[in-house]
């Protein structure tokens, strides 16, 4: 009998780690996703705008709008480090992936509880490097995750929250 609850025990930690790092990369990857769309928004935008100014063929107005659009977004660019942050994320989540890799490579039914807490230790080590996460944006990884590894996620969006990306991600 103990034996039965010993391996549920294992199985459940199992199951739990290989959550976390299924989830763990999957934020990262969305949150590459976010930050290199709005580096490459702003420089789309930035070429725009200056193309318009440069050209000189529209009303001064809009043209010290559009140097106005250039300079606030560039300061955000810059300032917030988009791109730098989607480097980063990239990073991260292959360090994720790599995780999932060594679960995977062992086996379903030949690790141990050793394995187990390395995979833990790991995974430890890898989170105390990490910026703060996103809540909404880690909480839809989450239930993704857990749906992909056949359970049922106990978070539940609304449509809103389900559907929107993430706007304020740090």
């Amino acid at each position: 009998m103990t034996d039965i609850k010993n391996n549920d025990y294992l199985w459940q930690r199992r199951y739990d780690v290989k959550v976390r790092a299924l989830m763990n990369r999957m934020y990262y990857q969305e949150r590459q996703r976010i930050f290199e769309w709005r580096e490459g928004f702003i420089k789309a935008a930035s070429i725009l705008a200056g193309s318009i100014a440069f050209a000189n063929v529209t009303d001064p107005e809009i043209i010290k709008w559009c140097a106005v659009f250039i300079t606030a977004a560039s300061t955000f660019s810059l300032v917030f480090g988009y791109g730098n942050k989607a480097r980063d994320s990239v990073k991260r989540s292959a360090e994720w992936a790599q995780l999932e890799r060594d679960i995977e490579q062992v086996g379903e039914r030949d690790f141990t509880e050793e394995n187990i807490n390395q995979w833990f230790a790991r995974a430890n080590d890898i989170e105390a490097g990490e910026p703060a996460a996103h809540r909404i944006l880690l909480e839809r990884s989450y239930e993704r995750a857990v749906e992909i590894l056949g359970g049922e996620a106990e978070i539940k969006f609304n449509c809103f929250k389900r559907h929107f990306p993430p706007i304020m991600v740090p």
